[in-house]
């Protein structure tokens, strides 16, 4: 993580012909935890998602299991 933060400044100072300071750091740790941050939202909207299908899932198992327990006892 600390080397793309230094990897991302370097790039841009030699694009810049100055060198590494905290100013050039700065901007892309700003990048760096905005893209983190984005990632845990997906991987949150994902993980809910996940959580859902399954619920509709094991909901579905009992109502099966219901309507076979109901039919058995009309037997």
């Amino acid at each position: 993580m600390r080397a793309e933060l230094n990897r991302v400044a370097e790039t841009h100072a030699l694009k810049s012909g100055s060198e590494v300071t905290y100013e050039l750091k700065r901007p892309a740790a700003f990048r760096w935890s905005g893209d983190g941050a984005e990632t845990q939202r997906l991987r949150e909207e994902q993980t809910h998602h996940y959580v859902q299908w399954a619920f509709l899932v094991a909901l579905a198992v009992v109502i099966v299991g219901l309507i076979g327990v109901g039919l058995t006892f009309l037997r």
